[in-house]
């Protein structure tokens, strides 16, 4: 099978590639489309942990934050990523902040290889991202690159095409 740039990967490669793709980047960032367009390519599900949390709240994220605050968001959060890491054959996106939360790197990483997708801050949307409205982008991101870092078995860089990204992440795993 050939995607992109000629890198070619076998069916049983490519069921690795999608056992082990997990990502995590600034609010933002790309993940929910990269992980989306890779899933239409392999024939894989989705998870997305934002809309996981979304569905089981009964109501927006904004609102979440609204009402009940950051840190009821992120015990939310936590529970959806413990219930969606226990899945393989999966690709997972997950929300901005998971990197927040300690606990939450063991219930990523025990089915799947960690993708950083590292984003210009200039290209960083903030509509409807309620910790993006409220921050200085420069600032959340120097708090939290540390914990990108420490997360990430592998940083993509997510400044091009979604193509583009979707290829390293194949490259990486390759």
């Amino acid at each position: 099978m050939c995607i992109g740039t000629p890198n070619i990967l076998t069916d049983e490669q490519m069921a690795e590639v999608m056992e082990r793709f997990r990502s995590y980047g600034q609010p933002g960032s790309g993940k929910s489309t990269i992980a989306a367009l890779l899933a239409e390519r392999l024939h894989r599900p989705l998870l997305d942990s934002d809309a996981q949390v979304v569905e089981t709240a009964g109501r927006p994220i904004p609102d979440i934050f609204a009402a009940d605050g950051e840190d009821a968001f992120r015990t939310l959060e936590t529970a959806t990523l413990a219930e969606l890491g226990k899945r393989s054959g999966a690709i997972l996106a997950t929300g901005g902040g998971s990197v927040c939360r300690a606990e939450n790197y063991p219930l990523l990483h025990q089915n799947g290889t960690i993708f950083w997708l590292r984003r210009d801050l200039a290209l960083l949307p903030k509509d409807g991202r309620p910790i993006s409205q409220r921050s200085d982008l420069a600032e959340l991101y120097a708090q939290r690159e540390p914990l990108y870092a420490r997360f990430a078995d592998a940083v993509i860089d997510n400044n091009g095409t979604p193509e583009q990204t979707v290829q390293q992440i194949l490259e990486v795993l390759a």
